[in-house]
């Protein structure tokens, strides 16, 4: 088993959530001024705004099979 290159923890955006754009800011806000690499920001930011809906390509597992 390997991990799925496609996500963070198999959660992707949603971007036809309504909370979409607020997750977008959120994670530029702390990937520019805060200094957080991205997956860091972007688990940070969906505790705020849960825009995410399970990676298509591990079922959101975030692990991929050999």
């Amino acid at each position: 088993m390997g991990i799925c290159r496609d996500c963070f923890d198999g959660k992707i955006y949603d971007e036809h959530h309504q909370q979409y754009e607020n997750l977008d800011r959120e994670i530029i806000r702390l990937t520019e001024v805060s200094h957080f690499s991205y997956e860091e920001a972007f688990k940070r930011a969906i505790r705020l705004y849960p825009a995410v809906k399970n990676c298509p390509e591990c079922n959101g597992t975030g692990k991929i099979g050999d």
